[in-house]
């Protein structure tokens, strides 16, 4: 039965609050920021934080019409959707590889080529990809039964590879690892068998060293960085630098890592580590009164909450992920509906995965990639994308209709075979 759309049902307020809560800490956090520097020139965080208060009420308009047009028939429309996105990816690889940037439309951005700039605002078509690939993937799912065969994963697994591989070609590392633990999520809550997807998680790791041996040495050196955190380690690569050529780290950059190619992570983990319990306050402290941390307004927001609100900060905006996703895990194992447990699946995914790489990549523990904190971040792609997903799965919840059919997805023996 379907509900009005002011009503979003307890875990869709659950989700709507700590929603609220992380946008209200990201501008916050955004505006405290003194000056930022964009595209080469120094930009008050003041009307930065204007500009994301006033993209988040956009989202705010956007989700509403979402709820009120009903995760379903977005849904039915995923894969116009989908090819839709796909296309807006193109003009990245043409002006990456071919140099026509379209009349300036598409901008160089630290080597890379990953947004549309329109009059006023910039697209980035990678983050329309994501809703889009688990609006298509959930509504390929639905029904099948062939993905508990290791043939039928093909086909999911080609549909995936597609807009990963068009998206690392921009190049943007991050986003394209956020596809892998969505994918198998889905699939996981659709039925496929453990074995099988065990199968190809073992193959990628396999697959994974020759595949870092492709990348460009600065990628190598941020999917390092974790490594290089070690003096021990940095100081073998200086001692015998031609065995640790592969890292793409030589013995200068060894040497000057911590105030080069490493800066960024050690200055993050100081910002984090000098808030204390209580943090040095709202607009206070030295990470936030000087450009001491690059991208402190986006990728390493979550250092300026430490910096500013210490551990109790960080742990608030920490327990909303946590609240977002238990919400979500809530809805998606009481909906019977096929398509929308599938999607409010892929969301919680997408979501956790986000949060899991940004928040690892500012304390050391994962490789910086680019990633932004969900809803904190500078960004207004990012945050559009981040209030699509949720209010789909608020969608979910709104719509759960009665299915007389059997259970969509056994949750049972998954060892047993099921023929196609």
């Amino acid at each position: 039965m379907r509900r009005p759309v002011y009503d979003l049902t307890q875990p869709g307020w659950v989700i709507a609050v700590a929603v609220a809560i992380l946008v209200a800490m990201g501008l916050a956090a955004i505006c405290a920021s003194n000056t930022v520097p964009v595209g080469g020139r120094n930009v008050s965080s003041a009307v930065m934080a204007g500009k994301q208060a006033g993209v988040a009420v956009a989202c705010l308009a956007l989700s509403i019409l979402i709820l009120r047009i009903g995760y379903m028939q977005l849904a039915r429309m995923s894969y116009p959707i989908f090819f839709i996105c796909l296309i807006l990816l193109l003009p990245m690889i043409v002006s990456k590889y071919f140099g026509f940037t379209f009349g300036g439309l598409v901008p160089e951005s630290r080597g890379a080529f990953r947004s549309i700039r329109l009059p006023g605002f910039s697209l980035q078509p990678s983050e329309f990809m994501k809703v889009s690939y688990i609006l298509a993937m959930a509504w390929y799912l639905r029904f099948r039964k062939n993905y508990r065969t290791i043939d039928g994963l093909m086909l999911p697994i080609l549909f995936s590879i597609i807009p990963m591989v068009l998206i690392l070609f921009e190049p943007d590392l991050g986003t394209v690892l956020l596809f892998i633990p969505v994918l198998f999520g889905m699939l996981f809550v659709a039925g496929a068998r453990i074995k099988h997807l065990g199968a190809i998680i073992l193959l990628g790791m396999v697959v994974a060293p020759f595949t870092f041996m492709k990348l460009h040495s600065y990628q190598k050196s941020r999917i390092m960085a974790v490594a290089l955190q070690s003096k021990t380690f940095r100081a073998k690569i200086e001692a015998d630098p031609e065995k640790y050529a592969f890292t793409g780290v030589n013995k200068r950059e060894a040497q000057e890592w911590e105030v080069s190619s490493g800066m960024q992570l050690v200055r993050s983990k100081a910002a984090l580590g000098s808030g204390g319990v209580f943090g040095q306050g709202w607009g206070k402290g030295t990470y936030v009164e000087y450009n001491f941390l690059p991208d402190r307004h986006n990728d390493f927001v979550f250092a300026i909450v430490g910096h500013q609100w210490g551990h109790l900060g960080c742990l608030l905006v920490l327990g909303c992920y946590v609240a977002i996703v238990i919400a979500g895990v809530e809805i998606a194992s009481v909906t019977p509906e096929p398509c929308g447990r599938l999607l409010a699946m892929g969301v919680v995914c997408l979501i956790s995965a986000q949060t899991v790489i940004n928040v690892g990549m500012t304390v050391g523990l994962m490789p910086i990639t680019g990633m932004t904190l969900p809803f904190v971040s500078y960004g207004g792609s990012s945050l559009m994308t981040n209030f699509v997903a949720t209010a789909l799965l608020i969608s979910v919840s709104q719509n759960r209709p009665f299915s007389l059919a059997r259970k969509p997805f056994e949750w049972g023996d998954r060892g047993h075979s099921i023929q196609s």
